[in-house]
Order: structure tokens, then sequence, then C-alpha cells
């Protein structure tokens, strides 16, 4: 004897699509152009684009971490911590099929997604490479290539933004000890909104006020503006804050879920 369901079956499993979809009609209109597709792509981005976007993506394509299909219904810890994954299986990737700098490029830009490293392979690297002496470089460098530092750009201020020369952060010079001692004297001297120094970063490029002494006179300082440190601002085995560093996560921001931008406070740091 058939037994009948007491659960109505939905009406809206039997509806179909008014038309044809959206990709049926752009087909159509692609179909009806007589521009060459192929010639046209190449005129505007060249063979060699082309060619290693076909690559890069035919290995980005085979790693489910990469599927942005349920992304959306994440919540913020979630993105970030999707936004690592994603960072650390593109530089996995990148030691795994001996990619270039190019090819890493075009990687990051195929994922198409902010990632908590971007600071760490842009500003921090850039700034390695175009300010820092022949040792620096050697010993910096090579330490960032390994990803064993870790790092970012803390210029801007919560008082101060494009206004560098009004950046309140202090490097005060103690040539008792030959250190630099970074101070953050007022709220507005806090570092914000640096792009992977919340949670991320070990290390960061500062941008402070660069005190000396005047000569026969260390109580009096003259400053001699803006200038950058490297600073290491976690411990390398904890990654807690070193002591005399308050720095944290600054909380959610519209659009630039996975990235984890930062505050920052020194008190009388060397």
């Amino acid at each position: 004897m058939a037994v009948r369901s007491s659960v109505p079956r939905d009406f809206t499993a039997d509806l179909k699509p008014f038309g044809s979809g959206g990709t049926v009609a752009l087909d159509a209109e692609r179909a009806r152009s007589t521009i060459d597709v192929m010639i046209l792509s190449n005129h505007l981005l060249g063979d060699e684009f082309l060619q290693r976007q076909r690559r890069i993506l035919d290995i980005l394509q085979k790693d489910k971490v990469f599927s942005k299909a349920t992304q959306m219904n994440l919540s913020r810890p979630e993105r970030y911590h999707l936004g690592l994954a994603r960072g650390k299986k593109l530089r996995r990737l990148m030691d795994e099929h001996h990619w270039t700098d190019d090819d890493y490029e075009m990687a990051k830009y195929l994922v198409d997604d902010v990632s908590p490293y971007t600071l760490n392979t842009t500003m921090f690297r850039q700034t390695l490479r175009e300010q820092a002496g022949n040792e620096q470089r050697k010993y910096w460098l090579g330490r960032h290539s390994t990803w064993e530092v870790v790092g970012c750009y803390a210029q801007s201020e919560m008082g101060h933004g494009s206004n560098v020369k009004g950046i309140e952060c202090e490097a005060r010079y103690d040539p008792t000890t030959k250190e630099f001692v970074l101070h953050s004297p007022t709220l507005t001297s806090s570092k914000w909104w640096n792009g992977s120094l919340g949670r991320t970063a070990n290390h960061a490029i500062v941008v402070a006020q660069l005190l000396i002494p005047e000569a026969g006179k260390h109580e009096q300082y003259q400053n001699h503006g803006p200038h950058p440190f490297i600073v290491q601002i976690r411990d390398m085995d904890t990654h807690q804050p070193l002591d005399g560093i308050v720095v944290g996560d600054i909380g959610p921001k519209y659009g630039y879920a996975p990235m984890d931008n930062g505050y920052m406070l020194f008190n009388h740091f060397r």
C-alpha cells in the first residue's frame, strides 16, 4: 500500500526561468562581434603575460583553498584565517614550482583577495631594497626571503596620515648605549591602520622623528625629521608583543576583512 507524504511538494521546484539566462545572452552578443579576442588580448596584455596567466591559473584552480564559493558567509576571524591560508599556500607554491617574482605577483593578481601578508611582500620588502645599506640588505632580505621575518610598514598614525612631517612617534638616540629609544608621547602618535601589523608581522618598518642630542647638551635634542627604523615588535617564538610595545588589531574594516590593520604604541622601547 502506497503511503502518501504529509509534506506537500514545494511548487517552486517546478518553476522554470523565463527566457534565456544572462550567460546565453552574453554569448550571443559576443558571437555577433567581429573582434578576435585573442588578437585583442595579445595587443593589450602581451603574449608573455597571457602565457604566464594560463600557467599559473592552471595551478591555482586545482587547490580548493582559493575557491570563493562560500567565503561571503564567513565571519571576519574566519576570513582572516582564510587569508593566512591562501598567503601561506602561495608561498609554498612559489617554492614548489620555482616561481619568479613575476610569477608570484601573477598568482596574487589571479587570487584577487586581500592577504594579511600584503605589506610583508610590498612596502616592507621595498623599503629594505631601496633604503637599507648593503650589509643591512644582505642580512634582512635573507631572513625575509625565507619568511623568518614577516614585516609591515608602520608610518601612518592616528593623528597623521599623509602628513609625514607631522608624525609624533619619537626615536631618541642614546649615545651612552648607542641605542635608539622609540616612544609614543601622545594618543595621536599611535601607529594606526598599518596593514599586516595587527596580528601577522613580527617586524616593522617604523617611521619616527629622529632626535639627536646636541653636542655637549645631552638634555637638548635636535629633530632631524622622519626616519625609518627596522624594529622587531614580537617575540620570535611566542609571537607576543615585546615589553614596551602595545600592538593589536583595530577590528573589522568594510570590504577588507582578511587584512589585520593594526595599532601600535611604544613606551621608551630600545
